[in-house]
């Protein structure tokens, strides 16, 4: 349906609804070309906390310390931010719904459900490959959880752990949530779930507390496996607030 004009000047065309739908837009817009300058230019191995990329500079400071990514984001208010964290999947609480009931918790195929948790550590603290890390060590910042479907069978899974040709990229369709124990907030992420020795961008889709009005993705590293035989992942947020209008 056309908007009643009362001006001839097109910025008073514009309705609340319009103008918030066209920043919402521009700042998708910024992110991602953000994203894809910051990770194309990154190696795959370097260890670093926090990075906060600021949208006036290309200027990239690094923060040596430890510091939880509520307290960047608290540091970094208007700006295009990005933190790392590794994530050590755990078998604490692992449920499986088979699509073929016979098929046991021991493997799984297309389609099954499941539910997973595990604990997020500070970046750079897993190593890539097969480990023999333990995910339920102290030392962690926060709590991992999935709930989400299988893409992928368990051959396809020890296909993509050896790093033979043909194996998928994907292992699953998830939800994701990282909670962090500093000050309880959370930040909620879905999309494509990497199979080992894979990675996959996902989106953002907001969070609580300090990150209840972020936008932006993720690029979510699946560097190998812990001592249960779960995953170990790398995951970098890159986030963006939006001051909504409706506080």
């Amino acid at each position: 349906m056309p908007l009643t004009t009362v001006n001839k000047n097109p910025d008073w065309e514009r309705t609340p609804m319009k103008k918030t739908m066209e920043l919402t837009r521009s700042l998708a817009g910024r992110v991602y070309n953000a994203a894809r300058a910051s990770w194309n230019s990154s190696r795959a191995r370097t260890k670093v906390a926090v990075v906060a990329v600021p949208l006036t500079t290309v200027a990239i400071t690094v923060f040596a310390a430890l510091v939880f990514p509520s307290q960047i984001w608290a540091n970094n208010d208007d700006e295009i931010s990005t933190f790392t964290v590794d994530v050590a999947e755990s078998t604490v609480n692992y449920k499986q719904n088979d699509v073929e009931p016979s098929e046991g918790q021991e493997v799984f195929s297309a389609g099954d459900t499941v539910i997973l948790q595990g604990t997020i550590y500070p970046a750079g603290t897993l190593p890539r490959g097969k480990a023999n890390n333990d995910p339920n060590a102290p030392g962690g910042i926060g709590k991992y959880r999935v709930r989400g479907a299988f893409t992928a069978d368990f051959a396809n899974f020890e296909k993509a752990v050896e790093g033979l040709p043909g194996a998928s990229p994907e292992v699953g369709f998830v939800t994701e949530i990282y909670s962090f124990h500093e000050d309880g907030t959370s930040i909620l992420t879905d999309g494509i779930w990497p199979n080992p020795n894979f990675s996959a961008r996902r989106v953002v889709l907001g969070g609580t507390g300090q990150f209840r009005d972020i936008v932006g993705e993720i690029k979510e590293e699946n560097i190998g496996e812990n001592s249960t035989g779960f995953c170990n992942l790398r995951v970098t947020f890159l986030v963006k607030r939006v001051k909504s209008e409706m506080r």
